[in-house]
């Protein structure tokens, strides 16, 4: 014998030295996760050509501070910063980092900076990841699939304080969505049109009852 007890993790029998790197190991995974990035709508966008429509979202945070540094929508296959290519429907705007827009997300407790920041879309406004411009001559059923990817620049305080340490630069955030081109309903509201437009002249053009009389007594 060797002189070493064994111990049991789940079944496996390993040494205590080994338990203890691979628990240690287990929790070192389990506390830092890395920040999350979801999507609002998740399961992707569509739209008319011509229009514009965007994404909204909520980041969350388990250490450190992370500060948004920019935002693109890469068509697949993506493997950011080499490919990205851009999407044939239209063109992205970003919105995220754009000043006056900073988004920093802090670690669970901060009071400065919340572990979790969430904005909704709004063009008006100019919130949200960014915004899709839709093409005019894109017909319906073309799509776009790939990923929002956002960087973000991470640092032991709020990048804001002077005695910020930066750890990190230029790391990666993404999450996968897609833009579809919807059907035009002009093709339908321009029948109706004409409808009602042969409808208006059938009813001038036939007289009323009394009007050829009356005209004649004249």
């Amino acid at each position: 014998m060797n002189g070493y007890r064994t111990v049991k993790i789940k079944g496996i029998r390993v040494r205590p030295v080994l338990s203890t790197l691979l628990l240690g190991l287990g929790a070192a995974v389990s506390l830092s996760a890395g920040p999350i990035l979801i999507l609002t709508p998740p399961g992707g966008l569509s739209g008319l050509p011509g229009s514009t429509v965007g994404w909204g979202f909520t980041i969350t945070n388990d250490a450190d501070y992370i500060e948004i540094t920019s935002s693109q929508f890469c068509v697949n296959p993506v493997n950011f910063p080499l490919v990205c290519p851009s999407p044939l429907t239209g063109a992205y705007t970003d919105i995220i980092s754009t000043p006056p827009e900073d988004i920093i997300v802090g670690p669970p407790g901060a009071l400065d900076d919340p572990s979790s920041k969430t904005q909704t879309f709004d063009a008006i406004a100019d919130t949200g990841i960014g915004s899709f411009a839709i093409g005019p001559g894109a017909s319906a059923g073309d799509s776009d699939v790939g990923q929002i990817v956002l960087t973000y620049n991470l640092t032991d305080l709020d990048p804001n304080d002077p005695n910020a340490i930066v750890l990190g630069t230029d790391l990666v955030l993404s999450a996968n969505t897609s833009v579809t081109v919807t059907g035009t309903p002009e093709p339908a509201t321009a029948a109706l049109l004409a409808v009602a437009l042969l409808t208006l002249m059938s009813q001038n053009l036939v007289p009323r009852a009394g009007t050829r009389a009356g005209n004649f007594a004249r």
